[in-house]
């Protein structure tokens, strides 16, 4: 349990940071890039004394995946950020934990996991749920009652893409990834979506299409951190349930999405309306009945 309340903790102080940057006005796309950059260096730190040229070619498919799955990170991230910004703290935390359906589902296709209806009634209510908080009087951004059409919609991106990353990552973890390379996974993910921020960064800088914010370096540092251990962590903790993600994502999603809304609710003065508490409960049943099904 101690690893999965720390894979709690980092998490969801991304989510936080994010909403943070709103109001200290942090460029959000700067930020990330720099933040995947202290991504890359804290694992190396974390790693140095067990990095050595054996376990490279050892675990090289491990590697190979990483850095394919890292290119992926950007533009996911990106969409996370602004979601949070544009969309609202808690709406967009319930849009990525929920995402979990997506893994979930694809097992089903494809006969990796037995068919239930309490499993379809689950995903229905996790659908439910992120359609209510992303409607016209949701308030979840403190800003305005009335979210442009075009916002209302990012959530949804934010569910489909972080789905798709989480399917990748679990099935990388259990079938190339094994606990002597975590630290070489965790490590080129985040060096591959370093090397692509940097290189788009430079491109955007040089066509002068954007201005470079110094402040968003210490955005990137504050991010950077909890962003690689919220991996880490992650890999620890289904390394040691045994690869059980139905057990660790529903345990891990529904203490981030409450955790969010309290810190939202507490410190960012979100407002909790009815459509948003019902959204609320209809996440927290949804994940449950997930969990409840692997009981």
């Amino acid at each position: 349990m101690f690893y999965l309340f720390l894979t709690i903790i980092c998490t969801s102080a991304l989510f936080i940071l994010f909403r943070l940057y709103t109001n200290l006005k942090i460029d959000i796309f700067q930020s990330i890039v720099w933040n995947y950059v202290v991504c890359s260096i804290t694992g190396f730190i974390q790693q140095y004394s067990s990095l050595n040229e054996a376990l490279y070619v050892k675990h090289m498919d491990t590697v190979v995946a990483a850095s394919l799955l890292g290119s992926c990170f950007l533009p996911g991230f990106f969409l996370i950020g602004i979601s949070t910004q544009r969309a609202g703290l808690t709406s967009t935390t319930m849009a990525n934990k929920l995402s979990m359906v997506v893994p979930a589902g694809f097992a089903i296709v494809v006969g990796l996991a037995p068919f239930s209806w309490l499993q379809v009634l689950a995903f229905v209510l996790g659908i439910a749920s992120i359609y209510l908080v992303t409607q016209k009087n949701s308030t979840s951004l403190g800003i305005t009652s009335d979210l442009p059409k075009a916002n209302r919609y990012l959530p949804w991106f934010v569910f489909l893409s972080a789905g798709l990353l989480d399917l990748a990552i679990l099935y990388i973890n259990s079938t190339i990834c094994t606990p002597e390379s975590i630290g070489l996974f965790s490590i080129h993910t985040f060096f591959a979506a370093a090397c692509w921020g940097v290189l788009t960064l430079l491109f955007l800088l040089l066509t002068k299409k954007i201005t470079f914010q110094s402040k968003s370096i210490l955005g990137g540092i504050a991010l950077g951190i909890p962003n690689y251990f919220s991996i880490y962590y992650l890999l620890q903790t289904l390394n040691q349930y045994q690869q059980d993600g139905s057990f660790v994502f529903p345990m891990l999603n529904l203490c981030i999405i409450l955790f969010t809304a309290l810190v939202s609710f507490v410190f960012f003065k979100e407002k909790i309306t009815t459509r948003l508490s019902i959204g609320l409960l209809l996440a927290s049943t949804s994940i449950l009945l997930l969990y409840l099904i692997k009981v």
